[in-house]
């Protein structure tokens, strides 16, 4: 009989003789307290024959004595016993079990004790970056967070991704979600024990509010900015015009009473150019940590928890001294030399609450980063248990045009889960093997390794870049001679001193100084190998066919910007490029409907269409 396999991995497990054979048709009794919730735990197994009702050969009962979100699970050849003493808990018990029965009729007796190691489990679903979800599959991704016992998600808003009421005329023409949508799916989390966390930023990154004419005189650089040559639109507000406060506050108003959750991630992170305009010459720290206070005091007034990004607040001391109490820090990092053990020991010493925030490595890699992720989240999970975080959010950006697909993100999400419910997280073997059976539920067990192979080609890439792989470099500059790709590459890595933390801009420097000789052959044949594992692929799960599609067309649109690349470096014109642009450009266009609404697909194909032209004159 094989093991049993549960993901996260459980606290304590003990196997015993004997196995438990269960009906071919499983009831479960629960007390009335727990029926809704071990129903909805059913639920997430629709091939699992199981259903809630008396009798049967499995139990859930009460023990008052156990943590709130914690559970026993005893199996016996007579049958299975499941214990909480909340609500919550029977429902990650009932996830355990059908895990466990997810094997196959006949279950090992075993005795598992469970219950998780941070209390905050989460992920940020970037729904700004020109893709907005449709509300079936950001349903869909709930149910995959809870089948992994995460309990906190959300939707990062800047711009028009919300269907402001009063700012109807700025986003017409547009899809964003709708305030009847994030009611329901609030709705729908809270059933699966998921607090829907409003995620708006309120600083930095107001680029496409700033650039409306009647709202570009509350910019601090209205005229935009400059950073080694390159010109960017103004994207932070002037935080000591009052304006811009009241302007943050009208947003709260229109977005926060459609959530229930008490906690509200303000952001206030990347704020560029600040004291760089109208406030030139002032005190920076001083000026962010006040606008931070207010903005605080205004949540506070409407019985609200205010979350917000460190990377101002950590790197002065003066900004964290002077921070509110009670403000949950979000220290972020995407890198694997990110200090998040230095960053997290500086929080605890000055007291601050905060979760650490590493990245899913999905964007601008078309199919994903797996060695940085792993080593990323495996980073930050030690700071977090070390210095007693609150929790690990995982974060997944959409960053020019958002061409990843949402699966490229599900390793990510498991190894986020894995470590925020387990200290000993999971090795990439296990993140596989949960992929198959419990995401995919791919009979051939290729889709997981796929998936995570197709993350490796930037193994053979020249050198490093923050959160991207070279091959997404073509996203920035387009088909251009070699020298300008080279020169705008070589600006890239220049201004990460500005856009980048000190702490690994020296290492992706060196990495850049130190670079390897191209070979893109050695590229493309990782991406053709994990292509080719996937012809062997048997996905059971009702989005498996379109998962396999988007996994083959992630590949090859990583493959497409290699070869462009080449074509640019080297001067010559690979022959199949056009043809396999079309390909992907086209397919992408159908994908882009099966899971996401309208508006955005055409504004993030933009490079490759023009590429695609390029390759066919």
């Amino acid at each position: 009989m094989e093991p049993s396999f549960l993901f996260p991995a459980v606290r304590h497990f003990a196997e015993r003789d004997g196995v438990c054979v269960l009906p071919a048709r499983c009831t479960v009794a629960a007390e009335p307290a727990f029926l809704p919730a071990v129903q909805t735990a059913l639920s997430l197994f629709p091939a699992l024959s199981a259903e809630t009702g008396a009798g049967g050969c499995v139990t859930v009962r009460s023990d008052a004595a156990l943590e709130k979100e914690g559970y026993t699970l005893t199996v016996r050849p007579d049958g299975v016993t499941m214990a909480a003493s909340t609500a919550c808990g029977a429902f990650y018990a009932a996830v355990t079990f059908c895990e466990l029965a997810c094997g196959g009729r006949e279950i090992p007796c075993c005795d598992i004790a469970d219950a998780p190691g941070l209390r905050l489990r989460g992920v940020l679903l970037d729904i700004s970056r020109g893709k907005v979800p449709t509300l079936k599959t950001l349903c869909e991704t709930v149910d995959l967070l809870a089948r992994c016992k995460l309990n906190h998600l959300e939707l990062y808003i800047e711009g028009l991704s919300f269907a402001y009421p009063s700012f109807g005329a700025l986003w017409a023409g547009e899809t964003p979600l709708t305030p009847d949508e994030v009611r329901a799916l609030d709705a729908y989390c809270r059933a699966r024990f998921v607090d829907l966390v409003p995620c708006q930023n309120g600083l930095g990154h107001m680029g496409r509010w700033l650039s409306k004419p009647a709202l570009r005189p509350l910019a601090e650089c209205p005229d935009g900015f400059t950073v080694y040559g390159r010109s960017f639109p103004p994207t932070t507000l002037d935080p000591a015009d009052e304006k811009s406060l009241a302007f943050v506050d009208r947003l709260y108003d229109e977005l926060l009473p459609h959530f229930q959750s008490g906690l509200v991630n303000a952001c206030l992170d990347e704020p560029f150019e600040l004291c760089f305009g109208k406030n030139r010459g002032g005190d920076r720290a001083r000026l962010y940590t006040a606008y931070a206070n207010r903005l605080h005091a205004r949540l506070r007034e409407r019985g609200l928890r205010m979350a917000m990004w460190d990377d101002v607040a950590v790197a002065s001391p003066a900004a964290l001294q002077t921070l509110d109490d009670g403000i949950l820090l979000l220290d972020w990092g995407y890198e694997r030399e990110h200090p998040f053990s230095e960053r997290a020991k500086r929080l605890s010493e000055a007291g601050r609450p905060f979760c650490v925030c590493p990245g899913t490595n999905s964007w601008l890699s078309f199919t994903g980063m797996t060695d940085n992720m792993f080593a990323c989240a495996a980073s930050a999970a030690d700071a977090a248990y070390r210095y007693k975080a609150e929790g690990l959010l995982m974060t997944d950006w959409g960053d020019s045009g958002h061409l990843q697909y949402l699966p490229v993100s599900y390793p990510g999400f498991l190894v986020g889960a894995a470590y925020a419910w387990n200290p000993r997280g999971a090795a990439p073997s296990e993140v596989e093997k949960a992929l198959d059976r419990f995401v995919f539920c791919d009979r051939a067990g290729v889709m997981g390794r796929a998936l995570l192979a197709a993350g490796t080609y930037d193994r053979k890439e020249e050198f490093r870049l923050p959160c991207r792989t070279l091959a997404s470099t073509v996203l920035t500059t387009g088909l251009v001679p070699r020298a300008q790709y080279l020169a705008t590459v070589d600006l890239l890595v220049q201004s990460q001193s500005f856009f980048s933390k000190e702490a690994f801009v020296a290492d992706y420097r060196r990495s850049y100084e130190q670079q390897k000789a191209p070979d893109f052959a050695a590229v493309l044949a990782v991406l053709k190998e994990a292509d080719e594992m996937l012809s062997a692929a048997r996905p059971q799960a009702e989005d498996g066919e379109t998962v396999l599609r988007e996994m083959r067309n992630g590949i090859l649109m990583a493959a497409c910007m290699t070869k462009t690349r080449a074509w640019m470096l080297s001067g010559t014109r690979p022959e199949d490029l056009a043809e396999a642009l079309g390909r992907c450009i086209e397919t992408h266009r159908q994908l882009w409907r099966a899971r996401n609404k309208a508006h955005g697909c055409e504004e993030g194909l933009r490079p490759l269409l023009d590429i695609e032209k390029g390759a066919k004159q």
